[in-house]
């Protein structure tokens, strides 16, 4: 028995366990998939390409268990085991050759209260992402969880906004209650990996995050810090003292007639080892609009710009846009069926690619996932999403 059945088998056994000790125990998940046609072109110096291809995708399907125990005086415990299916429609196993296991996503245990939060520990999206970010509803990752997903990074790659977003691994997690309409959270990443205590490097991870509501109105603000993390966005080397920086402001506008615009700017900073800091802005634009209780347009127009001091090629060169379009059509409260086109044009030093799904040139088994600089790269599709 494979072990995707294995970790299946065991969850179910899990739900069985807890259904028969407590009554605060749920088991949800969400399953989606999408008919794709998706290409990488016109990569700068001969880099590696790949023409127009059709492919089934897993659309960041997953299932999970969660639950609570309630303690004295309102005081909660919480828990929470999540796994990623990981590419279900072809047994479980991704094209680079990651496989379904257990706790691949959100997983914690923790308390709660209404009056004072909540605080977790374990493996968990940053306050960067779980706040301010393209989980949350401010509604400008029009195509959310699909290849046309713009927001967050990855192993081997970026998108093209909200770049400091990730699932902290040995972190420990706060957010606030909600006060006068403002939410506050804070993160914060044991750096677990480091064996030579001289180096003194410590790649250590936190994040501030807050958000305003009033009415229709959303604000929010995020900032992520990468201890000596040297290097340029994606660098995995370590150096004292060198570290990477993200700063977010997004905001969107709901109008009671389901009308949604919104738009968002985040600023990137990296202490490169042999040239000083660098940085690079990005922003995107968004709007959605629903329509007679079941359809939604949705589009939006993001852009990645020059970063300034770059150790090869001029500014410009490091240059991404992204276009989305899509539709989605309510079949009922739990499913809908979608559609989307979408394409990213990197400039000759630049490789954004899709986050949930991205356009593989070369695959290894360390979870690099390939891209040439210079890509043009586009993806059209049709899906269908439930949750449970």
């Amino acid at each position: 028995m494979d072990y995707a059945k294995k970790a299946l088998l065991f969850s179910g056994a899990m739900i069985i366990a807890y259904n028969a000790q407590a009554d605060d125990v749920t088991f949800y998940g969400v399953m989606s998939a999408s008919v794709e046609s998706a290409s990488a072109t016109g990569a700068s110096n001969g880099g590696a390409t790949k023409p127009s291809q059709m492919r089934i995708e897993d659309d960041n399907s997953r299932i999970g268990i969660r639950g609570s125990d309630d303690l004295d005086n309102g005081l909660k415990a919480i828990w929470q085991v999540e796994s990623g299916l990981r590419d279900f429609a072809q047994g479980g196993t991704t094209d680079w050759g990651q496989s379904a296991t257990l706790a691949t996503r959100n997983t914690f245990i923790g308390l709660q209260d209404a009056r004072y939060g909540k605080f977790i520990v374990g493996y968990n999206d940053n306050a960067y992402k779980s706040l301010v970010g393209g989980v949350t509803d401010f509604g400008i990752n029009v195509m959310a969880s699909t290849t046309a997903d713009n927001w967050g990074s990855g192993p081997g790659y970026y998108s093209i906004f909200s770049r400091g977003e990730t699932r902290m691994k040995n972190s420990m997690h706060y957010t606030s209650p909600v006060v006068d309409s403002l939410q506050f959270a804070a993160s914060y990443g044991f750096d677990e990996s480091t064996t030579d205590s001289a180096s003194g490097v410590d790649k250590s991870r936190y994040d501030l995050a807050g958000k305003y509501v009033l009415g229709g109105w959303k604000l929010g603000v995020g900032w992520d810090h990468q201890n000596d993390t040297a290097g340029y966005a994606t660098s995995s080397s370590g150096k004292t003292g060198k570290s990477t920086n993200y700063y977010k402001l997004i905001s969107s506008y709901k109008f009671d007639e389901g009308t949604l615009i919104g738009a968002g700017i985040e600023r990137g900073t990296y202490d490169a080892t042999t040239s000083g800091t660098m940085s690079q802005t990005g922003w995107t634009v968004a709007a959605s609009q629903a329509l007679a209780g079941k359809w939604g347009l949705n589009g939006s127009y993001s852009r990645l710009g020059s970063l300034s001091h770059p150790t090869a090629g001029s500014p410009d060169d490091y240059k991404a846009t992204q276009w989305v379009v899509g539709t989605t059509y309510a079949l009922s409260r739990r499913t809908s069926l979608f559609a989307f086109y979408t394409r990213i044009t990197n400039g000759a030093e630049q490789n954004v690619n899709f986050g949930f799904n991205p356009v593989v040139t070369s695959t290894n088994e360390a979870d690099t996932v390939a891209l040439a600089d210079g890509s043009t790269v586009r993806a059209i599709g049709v899906g269908m999403t439930t949750s449970f």
